[in-house]
């Protein structure tokens, strides 16, 4: 199983000592985190590009810049923080972007229906185009997006992929938040694609835990093997 870090816990670096940072503590994969692109440059890839070459680093994934829209008007902000986003994946050479439903837990259905047809109907064209698998990702209860358990991905899967192509990215905190750790890999075990990995409390393990080594074994008899 391939292990990488996110470099988002780094954002406030420049992205040459973010980089570097990550590859000090010992990996060489990274999941780039595109709120560790300054806004004055999320045009400019290519810049992070020739730092990624420079460390050394092999990107794995890469996490979609995110706007959970709260009406009709901010999909168009949407559709382009996941177009540069992927722009962003390309450049790096990731095969594989997560991305959240983009959507708030507080719209009523039908808008939040629309806006994930609208949202998608623009992000997955592209992806396709440019080679780029999307997974969608199990939001935390916290999170002002819609999608924390089975029935919300299900709604927003049902709306947004009818054909079954989009990956799961199973977040294990949020999941163990919401106590939904069971239900989802029940029904997207065979979907997984890529995990964020930490406990409850988004931190790290440090020991062996029944949670995580349950987790991890389940997700074998899946056949994961990292993205």
């Amino acid at each position: 199983m391939k292990l990488s870090l996110s470099n988002g816990i780094f954002s406030k670096l420049s992205i040459q000592d973010n980089f570097n940072t990550t590859k000090k503590l010992g990996f060489s994969n990274i999941e780039f985190n595109m709120k560790s692109i300054k806004k004055e440059h999320d045009t400019d890839v290519y810049r992070e590009q020739k730092a990624l070459v420079d460390s050394g680093l092999n990107c794995l994934t890469l996490h979609s810049a995110v706007l959970h829209v709260k009406d009709s008007i901010e999909v168009h902000q949407a559709v382009y923080y996941g177009k540069i986003s992927l722009e962003c994946a390309r450049a790096l050479h990731a095969p594989l972007m997560t991305v959240h439903s983009n959507v708030s837990k507080k719209l009523q259905k039908n808008v939040r229906d629309e806006c994930l047809a609208e949202v998608f109907g623009q992000i997955k064209p592209f992806a396709k185009k440019l080679g780029i698998k999307l997974s969608l990702e199990n939001l935390s209860f916290n999170s002002t997006g819609f999608g924390k358990n089975v029935e919300q991905l299900e709604e927003v899967l049902g709306v947004i992929d009818p054909e079954g192509e989009i990956g799961i990215t199973f977040d294990l905190c949020h999941a163990l938040e919401t106590k939904v750790v069971d239900e989802l890999l029940d029904n997207y075990g065979r979907r997984v694609c890529n995990v964020h990995m930490a406990n409850k409390f988004h931190q790290p393990f440090t020991k062996k835990k029944l949670e995580l080594t349950h987790f991890l074994s389940v997700l074998h008899e899946y056949g994961y093997e990292g993205p």
